[in-house]
């Protein structure tokens, strides 16, 4: 009767060492968990390149008013014949110019309360032409000196120039793989001053190029791209997760 005494204590017991060997299972993978979540580190590499622009675009705009419509296709297109021959004379070529379509609008007349008739006063008569070119030291100068035309009577109006960079998809190569040797220098400092050592890459991921003016902090979480300056600032940015021991 003794012995049958003591068995729900021996039972009682196995339960009770059951249960601390599974919590310390679970325990153990919780504590793996934690530890597989902070052995890493996570840094942003950086690489920059100074680049000019190997190509330009430049627009320019004439513009006529006439009574006739007729009359104002004539008088622009003189003016287009003027402002052809100052092009090539500074040094474009005919094949860099692209001439754009010849539009016109009209101007009614006003009644004696001001309000706007169905007779029409006069038609404007506009056409753009842009130049392209890979003398981007040209196309900055025609946007100011094209001012010339003027003197000579045509209505013309000089847009800024835009300056491009043509071989932007190897560059971007080249500083990704610059950014990623940036990352790996930074997470070996930042874990050799916590007396560990960089194992392997966990994640990576590209971030946006910023194409900005020299000496230029904008920034844009779409990326940027200036075409206003011949001398850019190209920066690329890459974020690696590395597993540290």
């Amino acid at each position: 009767m003794a012995d049958l005494g003591k068995q729900p204590c021996y039972g009682v017991a196995v339960i009770l060492s059951l249960g601390l060997i599974v919590s310390a299972l679970i325990g153990g993978r919780a504590l793996e968990k934690m530890r597989s979540a902070t052995d890493g580190v996570t840094v942003k590499g950086v690489a920059e390149k100074d680049i000019t622009s190997d190509l330009a675009t430049w627009r320019g705009q004439l513009s006529v008013r006439a009574a006739d419509p007729v009359d104002g296709y004539d008088k622009i297109q003189k003016h287009l014949t003027t402002t052809m021959n100052f092009l090539l004379q500074h040094g474009v070529t005919a094949e860099a110019i692209e001439e754009g379509t010849i539009n016109a609008s009209a101007h009614y007349k006003r009644d004696a309360k001001g309000h706007t008739t169905s007779e029409i006063e006069s038609h404007t008569l506009t056409q753009t032409f842009t130049v392209t070119t890979t003398d981007v030291a040209l196309a900055k100068r025609l946007a100011k000196e094209s001012t010339q035309l003027i003197r000579e009577g045509i209505a013309f109006r000089s847009y800024p120039p835009s300056f491009y960079y043509t071989k932007l998809e190897g560059l971007k190569l080249d500083l990704l793989e610059q950014a990623a040797e940036n990352a790996q220098l930074r997470a070996e400092r930042l874990a050799r001053s916590s007396g560990n050592r960089v194992a392997n890459i966990i994640s990576a991921s590209q971030g946006i190029f910023q194409i900005t003016r020299p000496n230029s902090t904008e920034t844009a979480s779409w990326g940027m791209y200036d075409t206003s300056s011949i001398e850019k600032k190209v920066r690329a940015v890459v974020t690696v997760r590395y597993r540290t021991e």
